[in-house]
């Protein structure tokens, strides 16, 4: 199944604290370095967005 969904992070808004990385339940979402998002782990959930307290991340149409 192709999905045209990606999550996007702010790098200004975001405050580095992870919370969306340790609240992904497919794990992928991950961080090293740069946020890396694996669309074929994603189950677009919206769990990243919720914890998010700055708004940094949003769920768009590539």
């Amino acid at each position: 199944m192709v999905n045209f969904m990606t999550v996007r992070i702010d790098d200004k808004k975001c405050d580095y604290c992870l919370e969306c990385v340790n609240t992904c339940p497919s794990e992928a979402l991950t961080y090293d370095k740069c946020f890396e998002h694996d669309g074929t782990k994603c189950w677009y959930c919206e769990s990243c967005m919720m914890v998010c307290e700055t708004g940094s991340i949003k769920i768009m149409d590539m």
